[in-house]
Protein backbone atom coordinates (compact mmCIF):
# COMPACT_ATOMS: atom_id res chain seq x y z
CA UNK A 1 0.00 0.00 0.00
CA UNK A 2 3.13 2.08 0.46
CA UNK A 3 2.44 2.73 4.32
CA UNK A 4 5.71 2.23 5.52
CA UNK A 5 7.08 5.02 2.89
CA UNK A 6 4.33 7.28 3.76
CA UNK A 7 4.99 7.33 7.86
CA UNK A 8 8.29 7.32 7.54
CA UNK A 9 8.34 10.58 5.57
CA UNK A 10 5.69 12.50 7.55
CA UNK A 11 7.07 11.56 10.88
CA UNK A 12 10.32 12.95 9.77
CA UNK A 13 8.86 16.05 8.25
CA UNK A 14 6.63 16.64 11.11
CA UNK A 15 9.87 16.33 13.39
CA UNK A 16 11.46 18.69 11.24
CA UNK A 17 9.39 21.70 10.86
CA UNK A 18 8.58 21.38 14.92
CA UNK A 19 12.61 21.68 16.04
CA UNK A 20 12.38 24.86 13.18
CA UNK A 21 9.92 26.04 14.99
CA UNK A 22 11.42 25.50 18.26
CA UNK A 23 15.03 25.33 18.29
CA UNK A 24 15.36 25.25 21.60
CA UNK A 25 13.54 22.15 22.36
CA UNK A 26 14.51 18.90 21.00
CA UNK A 27 12.13 15.50 20.35
CA UNK A 28 14.79 12.77 21.36
CA UNK A 29 12.46 9.98 21.78
CA UNK A 30 11.32 10.89 17.89
CA UNK A 31 14.83 11.46 16.55
CA UNK A 32 15.83 7.74 17.23
CA UNK A 33 16.54 4.93 14.12
CA UNK A 34 13.52 4.26 12.27
CA UNK A 35 13.49 0.65 13.23
CA UNK A 36 13.10 1.89 16.78
CA UNK A 37 10.22 4.15 15.88
CA UNK A 38 8.54 1.16 13.73
CA UNK A 39 8.94 -0.81 16.84
CA UNK A 40 7.29 1.88 19.18
CA UNK A 41 4.74 2.40 16.16
CA UNK A 42 3.89 -1.51 16.00
CA UNK A 43 2.99 -1.35 19.76
CA UNK A 44 0.70 1.23 19.27
CA UNK A 45 -0.89 -0.04 16.29
CA UNK A 46 -1.70 -3.61 17.54
CA UNK A 47 -2.74 -2.79 20.64
CA UNK A 48 -6.43 -3.95 19.45
CA UNK A 49 -4.76 -7.03 18.05
CA UNK A 50 -3.73 -7.77 21.27
CA UNK A 51 -6.92 -7.29 22.98
CA UNK A 52 -5.70 -3.96 24.54
CA UNK A 53 -6.79 -0.55 25.40
CA UNK A 54 -4.22 1.61 25.63
CA UNK A 55 -0.60 1.81 26.22
CA UNK A 56 -0.83 1.90 29.88
CA UNK A 57 -2.59 -2.09 29.33
CA UNK A 58 1.56 -2.56 28.29
CA UNK A 59 1.81 -2.16 32.54
CA UNK A 60 0.57 -5.90 32.80
CA UNK A 61 0.77 -7.13 29.27
CA UNK A 62 2.86 -10.80 29.41
CA UNK A 63 2.07 -11.66 26.24
CA UNK A 64 4.93 -12.88 23.35
CA UNK A 65 2.94 -11.37 20.10
CA UNK A 66 5.14 -8.15 19.98
CA UNK A 67 8.21 -9.68 21.39
CA UNK A 68 8.22 -11.78 18.35
CA UNK A 69 8.95 -8.79 16.35
CA UNK A 70 11.88 -7.06 17.90
CA UNK A 71 12.89 -9.28 20.87
CA UNK A 72 11.16 -7.50 23.50
CA UNK A 73 8.28 -5.74 24.55
CA UNK A 74 8.24 -1.93 25.92
CA UNK A 75 6.14 -1.04 28.67
CA UNK A 76 4.21 1.73 29.52
CA UNK A 77 6.30 5.13 30.05
CA UNK A 78 8.30 4.90 26.71
CA UNK A 79 5.38 4.73 24.83
CA UNK A 80 3.53 7.35 26.48
CA UNK A 81 6.52 9.27 26.15
CA UNK A 82 6.78 8.35 21.89
CA UNK A 83 3.18 9.36 21.54
CA UNK A 84 3.70 12.80 24.00
CA UNK A 85 6.51 14.01 21.71
CA UNK A 86 4.51 12.84 18.31
CA UNK A 87 1.54 14.91 19.94
CA UNK A 88 4.08 17.93 20.42
CA UNK A 89 5.16 17.66 17.18
CA UNK A 90 1.22 17.82 15.92
CA UNK A 91 1.93 14.52 14.21
CA UNK A 92 -1.61 13.27 13.98
CA UNK A 93 -3.21 15.91 10.88
CA UNK A 94 -0.49 15.88 8.21
CA UNK A 95 -0.28 11.89 8.98
CA UNK A 96 -3.92 11.30 8.77
CA UNK A 97 -3.61 13.41 5.40
CA UNK A 98 -0.53 11.41 3.91
CA UNK A 99 -2.13 8.10 4.66
CA UNK A 100 -5.91 9.36 2.88
CA UNK A 101 -3.72 10.13 -0.10
CA UNK A 102 -1.79 6.58 0.10
CA UNK A 103 -5.21 4.71 0.46
CA UNK A 104 -7.16 6.56 -2.54
CA UNK A 105 -4.54 5.52 -5.00
CA UNK A 106 -3.80 2.20 -3.47
CA UNK A 107 -7.74 1.64 -4.09
CA UNK A 108 -8.26 3.92 -6.40
CA UNK A 109 -5.30 4.90 -8.47
CA UNK A 110 -5.15 7.34 -10.85
CA UNK A 111 -7.03 11.19 -10.75
CA UNK A 112 -10.70 10.64 -11.87
CA UNK A 113 -13.22 12.04 -9.50
CA UNK A 114 -13.65 9.86 -6.49
CA UNK A 115 -17.56 9.20 -4.74
CA UNK A 116 -16.87 8.77 -1.05
CA UNK A 117 -19.23 8.58 1.95
CA UNK A 118 -19.19 10.81 5.29
CA UNK A 119 -21.02 10.57 8.35
CA UNK A 120 -19.76 10.86 12.26
CA UNK A 121 -18.66 8.56 14.65
CA UNK A 122 -19.74 9.97 18.38
CA UNK A 123 -17.81 8.29 21.19
CA UNK A 124 -17.93 9.17 24.74
CA UNK A 125 -15.87 10.84 27.37
CA UNK A 126 -16.80 9.86 31.11
CA UNK A 127 -15.96 12.65 33.25
CA UNK A 128 -17.72 14.70 36.45
CA UNK A 129 -16.07 17.52 35.10
CA UNK A 130 -17.87 20.90 33.02
CA UNK A 131 -17.01 19.61 29.28
CA UNK A 132 -18.95 20.20 25.98
CA UNK A 133 -21.30 17.60 25.42
CA UNK A 134 -23.19 16.55 22.62
CA UNK A 135 -25.81 13.83 21.28
CA UNK A 136 -23.99 10.63 21.90
CA UNK A 137 -26.32 8.01 20.38
CA UNK A 138 -25.24 4.97 21.57
CA UNK A 139 -25.91 5.92 25.13
CA UNK A 140 -29.20 7.93 24.42
CA UNK A 141 -28.01 11.07 25.92
CA UNK A 142 -26.37 14.20 26.10
CA UNK A 143 -22.27 14.00 27.57
CA UNK A 144 -18.83 14.90 26.53
CA UNK A 145 -16.99 13.26 24.02
CA UNK A 146 -15.64 13.30 20.62
CA UNK A 147 -17.05 13.38 17.50
CA UNK A 148 -14.80 11.24 14.55
CA UNK A 149 -15.21 12.12 11.01
CA UNK A 150 -14.86 8.85 8.89
CA UNK A 151 -14.80 9.31 5.15
CA UNK A 152 -15.32 5.63 2.87
CA UNK A 153 -14.70 5.81 -0.87
CA UNK A 154 -16.31 2.98 -3.18
CA UNK A 155 -16.71 -0.57 -2.00
CA UNK A 156 -16.57 0.73 1.56
CA UNK A 157 -12.61 1.29 1.68
CA UNK A 158 -11.29 3.88 4.00
CA UNK A 159 -10.05 7.24 2.93
CA UNK A 160 -9.41 8.56 6.56
CA UNK A 161 -10.54 9.68 9.81
CA UNK A 162 -10.17 13.17 11.48
CA UNK A 163 -11.31 13.98 15.23
CA UNK A 164 -13.64 16.95 16.08
CA UNK A 165 -15.73 18.48 18.92
CA UNK A 166 -18.61 17.24 20.14
CA UNK A 167 -20.96 20.04 19.45
CA UNK A 168 -19.57 20.20 15.92
CA UNK A 169 -22.60 19.53 13.05
CA UNK A 170 -22.21 18.30 9.57
CA UNK A 171 -23.83 21.51 8.65
CA UNK A 172 -20.90 23.52 9.69
CA UNK A 173 -17.79 21.17 9.09
CA UNK A 174 -18.79 19.12 5.67
CA UNK A 175 -18.29 21.28 2.83
CA UNK A 176 -15.29 22.64 4.06
CA UNK A 177 -14.10 19.09 4.37
CA UNK A 178 -14.96 18.23 1.22
CA UNK A 179 -12.86 21.00 -0.35
CA UNK A 180 -9.84 19.69 2.14
CA UNK A 181 -9.93 16.39 1.25
CA UNK A 182 -9.80 17.35 -2.34
CA UNK A 183 -6.36 19.04 -1.62
CA UNK A 184 -5.40 16.02 -0.11
CA UNK A 185 -6.49 13.72 -2.67
CA UNK A 186 -4.96 15.88 -5.21
CA UNK A 187 -7.95 14.94 -7.07
CA UNK A 188 -11.66 15.93 -7.49
CA UNK A 189 -14.60 14.43 -5.42
CA UNK A 190 -17.48 13.23 -7.50
CA UNK A 191 -20.17 13.59 -4.73
CA UNK A 192 -20.75 12.57 -1.18
CA UNK A 193 -22.96 10.41 -0.04
CA UNK A 194 -24.75 11.73 3.52
CA UNK A 195 -26.88 10.06 5.87
CA UNK A 196 -30.37 12.32 7.11
CA UNK A 197 -28.20 14.30 9.23
CA UNK A 198 -27.11 15.72 6.08
CA UNK A 199 -30.28 16.61 4.31
CA UNK A 200 -31.72 19.48 5.42
CA UNK A 201 -31.95 22.83 3.18
CA UNK A 202 -28.58 25.00 4.39
CA UNK A 203 -26.09 22.20 3.78
CA UNK A 204 -27.45 21.57 0.04
CA UNK A 205 -27.40 25.68 -0.28
CA UNK A 206 -23.58 26.09 0.66
CA UNK A 207 -22.84 22.39 -1.42
CA UNK A 208 -24.80 24.71 -4.57
CA UNK A 209 -22.61 28.02 -3.41
CA UNK A 210 -19.34 26.04 -3.55
CA UNK A 211 -20.45 23.93 -6.65
CA UNK A 212 -19.93 20.70 -4.93
CA UNK A 213 -22.06 17.86 -5.36
CA UNK A 214 -23.62 15.64 -2.79
CA UNK A 215 -26.36 12.82 -2.32
CA UNK A 216 -28.75 12.34 0.77
CA UNK A 217 -32.42 11.65 2.13
CA UNK A 218 -34.67 13.99 3.62
CA UNK A 219 -35.29 12.99 7.61
CA UNK A 220 -37.60 10.62 7.91
CA UNK A 221 -40.52 11.50 10.20
CA UNK A 222 -41.41 14.39 7.83
CA UNK A 223 -42.89 12.89 5.35
CA UNK A 224 -44.75 14.93 2.19
CA UNK A 225 -47.69 13.36 0.44
CA UNK A 226 -47.26 13.16 -3.19
CA UNK A 227 -49.43 16.38 -3.61
CA UNK A 228 -46.32 18.45 -2.21
CA UNK A 229 -44.21 17.61 -5.29
CA UNK A 230 -44.07 18.29 -8.80
CA UNK A 231 -43.00 15.37 -10.93
CA UNK A 232 -40.46 15.99 -13.67
CA UNK A 233 -40.42 12.48 -15.87
CA UNK A 234 -42.11 9.12 -15.30
CA UNK A 235 -42.03 6.26 -12.83
CA UNK A 236 -39.24 3.99 -13.56
CA UNK A 237 -38.27 1.18 -11.58
CA UNK A 238 -35.14 0.99 -8.80
CA UNK A 239 -32.71 -0.69 -10.04
CA UNK A 240 -31.94 -3.94 -7.95
CA UNK A 241 -35.02 -3.14 -6.78
CA UNK A 242 -38.41 -4.61 -8.57
CA UNK A 243 -40.36 -3.25 -5.44
CA UNK A 244 -39.81 -0.02 -5.53
CA UNK A 245 -40.26 3.14 -7.93
CA UNK A 246 -38.67 6.39 -8.34
CA UNK A 247 -38.84 9.57 -10.48
CA UNK A 248 -37.47 12.94 -10.49
CA UNK A 249 -39.63 16.04 -8.78
CA UNK A 250 -39.48 19.41 -7.84
CA UNK A 251 -41.60 21.01 -4.81
CA UNK A 252 -45.07 21.97 -6.18
CA UNK A 253 -44.94 25.16 -3.97
CA UNK A 254 -43.28 27.18 -6.65
CA UNK A 255 -41.99 29.64 -3.67
CA UNK A 256 -40.36 26.80 -2.07
CA UNK A 257 -39.02 25.29 -5.53
CA UNK A 258 -37.43 28.70 -6.68
CA UNK A 259 -35.35 28.58 -3.19
CA UNK A 260 -34.29 25.11 -3.17
CA UNK A 261 -31.51 23.77 -5.25
CA UNK A 262 -31.96 20.01 -4.84
CA UNK A 263 -32.64 17.31 -7.20
CA UNK A 264 -35.62 15.46 -5.49
CA UNK A 265 -36.14 12.02 -6.21
CA UNK A 266 -39.10 10.63 -5.04
CA UNK A 267 -39.87 6.69 -4.21
CA UNK A 268 -43.00 4.59 -3.38
CA UNK A 269 -43.52 0.89 -3.61
CA UNK A 270 -45.28 -0.30 -6.84
CA UNK A 271 -48.85 0.10 -6.28
CA UNK A 272 -48.87 2.55 -3.94
CA UNK A 273 -49.68 6.32 -3.99
CA UNK A 274 -47.97 8.19 -1.80
CA UNK A 275 -44.04 8.28 -1.37
CA UNK A 276 -42.29 6.34 1.42
CA UNK A 277 -38.65 8.41 1.27
CA UNK A 278 -37.69 11.02 -0.71
CA UNK A 279 -33.69 11.57 -1.93
CA UNK A 280 -32.28 14.62 -2.52
CA UNK A 281 -29.40 15.75 -3.33
CA UNK A 282 -26.91 18.84 -5.68
CA UNK A 283 -24.83 18.23 -8.59
CA UNK A 284 -25.93 14.87 -9.28
CA UNK A 285 -28.09 15.45 -12.47
CA UNK A 286 -25.62 13.44 -14.04
CA UNK A 287 -27.16 10.00 -11.89
CA UNK A 288 -29.71 7.99 -13.58
CA UNK A 289 -32.85 8.48 -11.19
CA UNK A 290 -33.29 4.39 -10.97
CA UNK A 291 -29.83 4.44 -9.62
CA UNK A 292 -29.95 6.90 -7.03
CA UNK A 293 -31.52 5.00 -4.28
CA UNK A 294 -29.03 1.87 -4.85
CA UNK A 295 -25.93 4.29 -4.08
CA UNK A 296 -27.02 5.47 -1.55
CA UNK A 297 -28.00 2.25 0.12
CA UNK A 298 -24.98 1.52 -0.34
CA UNK A 299 -24.16 3.66 2.63
CA UNK A 300 -24.82 0.78 5.31
CA UNK A 301 -22.73 -2.31 3.73
CA UNK A 302 -20.15 0.67 2.64
CA UNK A 303 -19.76 3.29 5.83
CA UNK A 304 -21.96 2.21 8.69
CA UNK A 305 -20.75 -1.67 8.47
CA UNK A 306 -17.21 -0.60 8.42
CA UNK A 307 -18.08 1.94 11.44
CA UNK A 308 -19.03 -1.09 13.62
CA UNK A 309 -15.92 -3.10 12.19
CA UNK A 310 -14.14 -0.04 13.82
CA UNK A 311 -15.74 -0.18 16.99
CA UNK A 312 -15.39 -3.71 17.58
CA UNK A 313 -12.25 -4.50 16.19
CA UNK A 314 -9.99 -1.40 16.88
CA UNK A 315 -11.03 -0.08 19.85
CA UNK A 316 -12.84 2.77 18.52
CA UNK A 317 -14.10 4.19 21.43
CA UNK A 318 -11.54 4.51 23.48
CA UNK A 319 -9.77 7.21 24.38
CA UNK A 320 -6.43 8.96 24.34
CA UNK A 321 -5.06 12.14 26.38
CA UNK A 322 -6.63 13.61 29.33
CA UNK A 323 -5.20 17.18 28.71
CA UNK A 324 -7.38 19.64 28.54
CA UNK A 325 -7.53 24.06 28.13
CA UNK A 326 -10.47 25.68 30.14
CA UNK A 327 -12.38 27.81 26.98
CA UNK A 328 -15.91 29.29 27.46
CA UNK A 329 -18.74 27.02 26.72
CA UNK A 330 -19.53 26.71 22.63
CA UNK A 331 -22.85 25.74 23.46
CA UNK A 332 -23.97 28.22 25.97
CA UNK A 333 -22.18 31.15 23.53
CA UNK A 334 -24.83 29.98 20.94
CA UNK A 335 -27.88 29.76 23.28
CA UNK A 336 -26.87 33.19 24.35
CA UNK A 337 -26.78 34.10 20.70
CA UNK A 338 -29.93 32.71 19.78
CA UNK A 339 -31.34 34.47 22.74
CA UNK A 340 -29.67 37.78 21.90
CA UNK A 341 -30.87 37.37 18.40
CA UNK A 342 -34.34 36.54 19.97
CA UNK A 343 -34.04 39.97 21.90
CA UNK A 344 -33.11 41.71 18.92
CA UNK A 345 -35.89 40.77 17.18
CA UNK A 346 -38.76 42.46 20.06
CA UNK A 347 -36.59 45.35 19.86
CA UNK A 348 -37.08 45.78 16.74
CA UNK A 349 -40.52 45.40 16.47
CA UNK A 350 -40.42 47.90 19.46
CA UNK A 351 -38.25 50.15 17.71
CA UNK A 352 -41.05 50.17 14.75
CA UNK A 353 -43.97 50.81 16.84
CA UNK A 354 -42.25 53.63 18.72
CA UNK A 355 -41.04 55.19 15.50
CA UNK A 356 -45.02 54.66 14.56
CA UNK A 357 -46.59 56.30 17.15
CA UNK A 358 -43.97 59.30 16.99
CA UNK A 359 -44.87 59.21 13.13
CA UNK A 360 -48.70 59.31 14.16
CA UNK A 361 -48.39 62.06 16.88
CA UNK A 362 -46.22 64.41 14.29
CA UNK A 363 -49.38 63.56 11.42
CA UNK A 364 -51.76 64.60 14.15
CA UNK A 365 -50.07 67.76 15.00
CA UNK A 366 -49.25 68.88 11.67
CA UNK A 367 -53.44 68.13 10.47
CA UNK A 368 -54.45 70.13 13.31
CA UNK A 369 -52.65 72.77 12.90
CA UNK A 370 -53.69 73.12 9.22
CA UNK A 371 -57.10 72.20 10.04
CA UNK A 372 -57.12 74.81 13.00
CA UNK A 373 -55.85 77.57 10.59
CA UNK A 374 -58.11 76.51 7.71
CA UNK A 375 -60.95 76.32 10.66
CA UNK A 376 -59.84 80.10 11.70
CA UNK A 377 -59.91 81.39 8.16
CA UNK A 378 -63.59 79.56 7.35
CA UNK A 379 -64.81 81.36 10.60
CA UNK A 380 -63.53 84.74 9.74
CA UNK A 381 -65.29 84.43 6.03
CA UNK A 382 -68.68 83.53 7.59
CA UNK A 383 -68.24 86.69 9.91
CA UNK A 384 -67.45 88.53 7.14
CA UNK A 385 -70.46 87.72 5.08
CA UNK A 386 -72.84 87.64 8.10
CA UNK A 387 -71.89 91.37 8.65
CA UNK A 388 -72.11 92.04 4.70
CA UNK A 389 -75.57 90.50 5.10
CA UNK A 390 -76.34 92.44 7.94
CA UNK A 391 -75.42 95.36 6.18
CA UNK A 392 -77.14 94.57 2.97
CA UNK A 393 -80.87 94.03 5.16
CA UNK A 394 -79.97 97.28 6.75
CA UNK A 395 -80.09 98.68 3.45
CA UNK A 396 -83.24 96.63 2.24
CA UNK A 397 -81.45 95.49 -0.71
CA UNK A 398 -81.24 91.84 -1.34
CA UNK A 399 -79.85 89.23 0.07
CA UNK A 400 -80.86 85.95 -1.32
CA UNK A 401 -77.55 84.76 -3.17
CA UNK A 402 -75.30 86.80 -0.51
CA UNK A 403 -77.42 83.90 1.72
CA UNK A 404 -76.47 81.01 -0.27
CA UNK A 405 -73.17 82.01 -0.41
CA UNK A 406 -73.02 82.10 4.00
CA UNK A 407 -75.06 78.76 3.64
CA UNK A 408 -71.86 77.45 1.21
CA UNK A 409 -69.50 78.63 3.94
CA UNK A 410 -71.22 77.31 6.73
CA UNK A 411 -71.31 73.58 5.27
CA UNK A 412 -67.59 73.76 4.35
CA UNK A 413 -67.12 74.51 8.03
CA UNK A 414 -69.01 71.87 9.38
CA UNK A 415 -66.99 69.26 7.08
CA UNK A 416 -63.98 71.06 7.83
CA UNK A 417 -64.82 70.17 11.72
CA UNK A 418 -66.47 66.69 10.96
CA UNK A 419 -63.15 65.72 9.27
CA UNK A 420 -61.19 67.33 11.84
CA UNK A 421 -63.04 64.92 14.31
CA UNK A 422 -62.86 61.85 12.15
CA UNK A 423 -59.06 62.16 11.16
CA UNK A 424 -58.26 62.80 14.86
CA UNK A 425 -60.11 60.12 16.66
CA UNK A 426 -58.57 57.57 13.60
CA UNK A 427 -55.05 58.93 14.54
CA UNK A 428 -55.44 58.38 18.00
CA UNK A 429 -57.11 55.55 18.18
CA UNK A 430 -53.64 54.26 15.70
CA UNK A 431 -51.09 55.81 18.38
CA UNK A 432 -53.54 53.95 21.22
CA UNK A 433 -52.95 50.63 19.40
CA UNK A 434 -49.50 51.17 18.96
CA UNK A 435 -48.88 52.20 22.66
CA UNK A 436 -50.66 49.15 23.78
CA UNK A 437 -48.21 46.74 21.69
CA UNK A 438 -45.25 48.93 22.74
CA UNK A 439 -46.14 47.94 26.29
CA UNK A 440 -46.68 44.16 25.40
CA UNK A 441 -43.26 43.99 23.47
CA UNK A 442 -41.64 45.67 26.39
CA UNK A 443 -42.74 43.06 28.94
CA UNK A 444 -41.61 40.41 26.07
CA UNK A 445 -38.78 42.12 25.60
CA UNK A 446 -37.37 42.15 29.34
CA UNK A 447 -38.87 38.79 29.52
CA UNK A 448 -36.16 37.60 26.76
CA UNK A 449 -33.63 39.90 28.07
CA UNK A 450 -34.03 38.25 31.76
CA UNK A 451 -33.46 34.87 29.65
CA UNK A 452 -30.60 35.72 27.90
CA UNK A 453 -28.85 37.07 30.90
CA UNK A 454 -30.08 34.05 33.00
CA UNK A 455 -27.68 31.89 30.72
CA UNK A 456 -24.24 31.43 31.88
CA UNK A 457 -21.52 32.40 29.09
CA UNK A 458 -18.95 32.89 32.41
CA UNK A 459 -18.61 29.13 33.77
CA UNK A 460 -15.45 28.07 32.04
CA UNK A 461 -15.93 24.07 30.12
CA UNK A 462 -12.65 21.56 29.73
CA UNK A 463 -11.54 21.32 26.10
CA UNK A 464 -9.55 18.21 25.43
CA UNK A 465 -6.72 18.10 23.50
CA UNK A 466 -7.26 15.91 20.49
CA UNK A 467 -3.73 15.27 19.52
CA UNK A 468 -2.79 12.46 21.19
CA UNK A 469 -6.52 11.07 20.14
CA UNK A 470 -5.77 12.18 16.41
CA UNK A 471 -2.84 10.17 16.56
CA UNK A 472 -4.18 6.95 17.76
CA UNK A 473 -7.15 7.40 15.40
CA UNK A 474 -5.10 7.66 12.42
CA UNK A 475 -3.37 4.02 13.22
CA UNK A 476 -6.64 2.58 14.67
CA UNK A 477 -7.94 3.33 10.74
CA UNK A 478 -4.41 1.99 9.51
CA UNK A 479 -5.21 -1.16 10.86
CA UNK A 480 -8.30 -1.53 9.65
CA UNK A 481 -7.42 -0.80 6.15
CA UNK A 482 -4.00 -3.13 6.51
CA UNK A 483 -6.64 -5.65 7.61
CA UNK A 484 -8.67 -4.65 4.36
CA UNK A 485 -5.62 -5.22 2.34
CA UNK A 486 -5.04 -8.32 3.76
CA UNK A 487 -8.66 -9.92 3.21
CA UNK A 488 -8.63 -9.14 -0.67
CA UNK A 489 -5.38 -9.62 -1.20
CA UNK A 490 -4.05 -12.72 0.78
CA UNK A 491 -6.69 -14.53 2.46
CA UNK A 492 -8.56 -17.48 0.79
CA UNK A 493 -12.27 -16.77 -0.66
CA UNK A 494 -13.88 -18.32 2.18
CA UNK A 495 -12.66 -15.74 4.56
CA UNK A 496 -12.31 -12.50 2.31
CA UNK A 497 -15.32 -11.12 4.38
CA UNK A 498 -13.76 -11.50 7.34
CA UNK A 499 -14.29 -8.78 9.99
CA UNK A 500 -11.23 -7.40 11.45
CA UNK A 501 -12.95 -8.60 15.24
CA UNK A 502 -13.45 -12.19 13.59
CA UNK A 503 -10.28 -12.20 12.07
CA UNK A 504 -8.11 -10.95 15.23
CA UNK A 505 -9.44 -14.36 16.69
CA UNK A 506 -9.06 -16.27 13.93
CA UNK A 507 -5.87 -15.56 12.43
CA UNK A 508 -4.07 -12.63 13.66
CA UNK A 509 -3.73 -14.42 17.35
CA UNK A 510 -3.52 -17.74 16.54
CA UNK A 511 -0.32 -19.41 18.39
CA UNK A 512 2.60 -20.64 16.55
CA UNK A 513 5.65 -20.44 16.44
CA UNK A 514 8.90 -18.07 14.44
CA UNK A 515 11.40 -18.61 13.47
CA UNK A 516 14.11 -15.98 12.41
CA UNK A 517 16.86 -17.27 9.77
CA UNK A 518 19.07 -14.94 8.11
CA UNK A 519 17.59 -14.91 4.77
CA UNK A 520 14.01 -16.03 5.17
CA UNK A 521 11.63 -15.91 8.09
CA UNK A 522 9.01 -18.76 8.82
CA UNK A 523 6.14 -18.32 10.82
CA UNK A 524 3.99 -21.93 11.69
CA UNK A 525 0.89 -21.63 13.10
CA UNK A 526 -1.08 -24.46 15.05
CA UNK A 527 -3.61 -26.90 13.35
CA UNK A 528 -6.99 -25.54 13.06
CA UNK A 529 -9.64 -27.71 15.08
CA UNK A 530 -11.76 -27.95 12.12
CA UNK A 531 -10.77 -29.36 8.93
CA UNK A 532 -12.79 -26.55 7.36
CA UNK A 533 -10.53 -23.53 8.60
CA UNK A 534 -7.26 -25.69 8.32
CA UNK A 535 -8.12 -26.19 4.51
CA UNK A 536 -9.21 -22.25 4.38
CA UNK A 537 -5.85 -21.38 6.18
CA UNK A 538 -3.46 -23.43 3.88
CA UNK A 539 -4.82 -22.08 1.02
CA UNK A 540 -4.26 -19.05 2.48
CA UNK A 541 -1.00 -19.51 3.28
CA UNK A 542 -0.35 -20.70 -0.30
CA UNK A 543 -1.79 -16.98 -1.17
CA UNK A 544 0.90 -15.31 1.07
CA UNK A 545 3.92 -17.16 -0.47
CA UNK A 546 2.97 -16.94 -3.47
CA UNK A 547 2.84 -13.27 -2.98
CA UNK A 548 7.00 -13.32 -1.84
CA UNK A 549 6.47 -10.80 0.81
CA UNK A 550 9.75 -9.47 2.90
CA UNK A 551 9.54 -8.06 6.62
CA UNK A 552 11.34 -4.76 6.74
CA UNK A 553 14.96 -5.62 7.11
CA UNK A 554 14.35 -7.74 3.79
CA UNK A 555 13.99 -11.12 4.75
CA UNK A 556 11.79 -13.45 2.92
CA UNK A 557 8.14 -13.95 4.82
CA UNK A 558 7.01 -17.65 4.48
CA UNK A 559 3.96 -19.28 6.25
CA UNK A 560 2.43 -22.53 6.78
CA UNK A 561 -0.43 -24.44 9.42
CA UNK A 562 1.01 -27.03 11.21
CA UNK A 563 -0.47 -30.67 10.70
CA UNK A 564 -0.12 -31.88 13.87
CA UNK A 565 -1.26 -30.40 17.17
Amino acid sequence: MGVTATVESTVATVCQTYEQAHPERNLRVLNSEMETIWHKLDHLLYLPILGLERPRCLYYYQGDGLRILYGFTYKYLPLEQFLGQLSHAEAGQPLAAALADCYSQAWYPGQDALPIYSDWHSKPHWTKERAHSGSITMWGRLMPGTKQLLINGPEGHLIGGWNHPVDSHFSQVMVEWEGKLADMLDRPLAYTILDSEGGGLPIAQEHAQEGQAYLSVLPRGREQPLSAFALQSEWQPVEGDAAHEVVDARWADAKKASEDPRRLIVMRPVGRTEPTRVYAGVGIDALPVAEIPQRHRARWQNQERRIRELIGGANLNANYGYTYSEVPSRTHQRRWQAAQESVEVIEGKLAQNQEAMRNLTCQLEQFEQTMTQRISEQRQELALREAAIETRRLAQRPVRRMTQGLQRVQRELDTLNARLTRRKDSLLGRIDEHQQRVGQLEQERDKRTAERDAIDTDTMRRERDLEKDQIMFTLQVLLLSLHDWVRNHFLAPEWQRLELETATQLLYCKPGWVTWHEEWIEIVLEPYRYAEQQRTMEATCQRFNDANLCWRDGRLLRMRVAHEP
